[in-house]
């Protein structure tokens, strides 16, 4: 049974013995995790064959993780295998491994091909995200959530659990209702009705899926537990979260996104930022809604975008505009039409 773990014992030498690189960047902790719960999967059974592992067991890997919606881009996946790499240079080092790395004749030309074989989405500099970097963010954020909850964190981690609670919420009210930052972060708790089913933005009622009304539930339920007070209908929301740590800023938001994308290697981000601006999350919304061929007076009527400003932005021909259906049915339809709506 010892050597069934050989890989996870790699592993934790690497953590122990190279401590400064990966407590300066947790993209390396979980990717190397996610390599290591791969092959000690059944159907896999390589955690204690570290000499049959090759550059087709990580692509087998990386699928494996497509198909759970974890790694979506190439950004991703870049991240990934360099994390992977960083490993095999330990491992070859201390002589515990070949560099299975090393043996790839043409790197480039290996993730291209990984690319093509998934269908991962390329990087984009239009200042949105695509639908798949979407639910690798909503993932990664539950998943970070999650794992709190099983572990006794000290001050920085109850800091950051808290803020990753908020950043949820806020990333998933946008996804449904791209209004502006400003109008989101100002929510009272009277905006949310019929037991968090609905949620009144920009004079629209917006149906809530249920995985986001468990987690408005759940945030006010950890505010409450730490504020020891309720939250009354004129609270606003997201300050009352927060409450427990401060006074809380929409301009927080970009440092705690560029935190989670740091901390998953997840998106497409630059070495060295201290701040990620949220808006893309806004435009991707109001994107998938013009991809889905929603009126534009009703993507301007949710949005707060004035309808000159949507058509130059999103439209490259004229629109005809007719406006004829109910206001919420319709909004709330193209909302529903997006993929990652599932993820919410």
């Amino acid at each position: 049974m010892y050597d069934a773990y050989v890989m996870a014992r790699y592993r934790d030498q690497f953590y122990h013995e190279c401590s400064d690189i990966v407590e300066r960047s947790h993209v390396y902790r979980n990717h190397i995790n996610k390599f290591i719960e791969y092959l000690s999967r059944p159907e896999v059974n390589l955690a204690d064959s570290p000499t049959i592992i090759d550059k087709h067991t990580v692509e087998d890997c990386i699928g494996y993780y497509h198909e759970k919606g974890e790694i979506n881009t190439r950004a991703t996946m870049e991240s990934h295998l360099e994390s992977l790499k960083k490993f095999y240079i330990y491992l070859s080092e201390t002589g515990k491994s070949e560099d299975i790395f090393a043996k790839i004749t043409n790197y480039g030309e290996f993730k291209n091909d990984i690319v093509t074989k998934f269908g991962l989405s390329e990087s984009n500099e239009r200042g949105y995200y695509s639908s798949g970097e979407i639910k690798e963010l909503l993932i990664a954020l539950d998943n970070a959530i999650e794992s709190h909850r099983e572990n006794n964190a000290g001050i920085r981690e109850e800091e950051r659990y808290l803020q990753r609670i908020i950043l949820r919420l806020f990333i998933k009210i946008t996804l449904i209702a791209p209004a502006k930052r400003s109008i989101i972060i100002n929510l009272k708790k009277s905006d949310i009705k019929e037991n968090y089913k609905r949620i009144y933005i920009n004079n629209v009622n917006i149906n809530v899926p249920n995985g986001l009304t468990r987690d408005i539930k759940y945030a006010i339920a950890e505010a409450q537990k730490r504020n020891n007070v309720n939250i009354k209908e004129e609270d606003n929301l997201f300050e009352y979260i927060y409450r427990y740590k401060g006074k809380f800023g929409g301009e927080k938001l970009n440092a705690w996104l560029c935190n989670i994308v740091q901390d998953f290697g997840i998106l497409d981000r630059s070495e060295g930022k201290k701040s990620l601006g949220v808006e893309p999350i806004r435009n991707t919304a109001i994107k998938m809604m013009v991809d889905n061929m929603i009126n534009p007076v009703l993507i301007s009527k949710i949005s707060g975008i004035t309808l000159g400003m949507i058509e130059s932005t999103y439209y490259s021909k004229d629109w005809t505009i007719k406006y004829e259906e109910d206001l919420d049915r319709s909004i709330n339809r193209a909302i529903a039409q997006n993929d990652y709506y599932c993820y919410i």
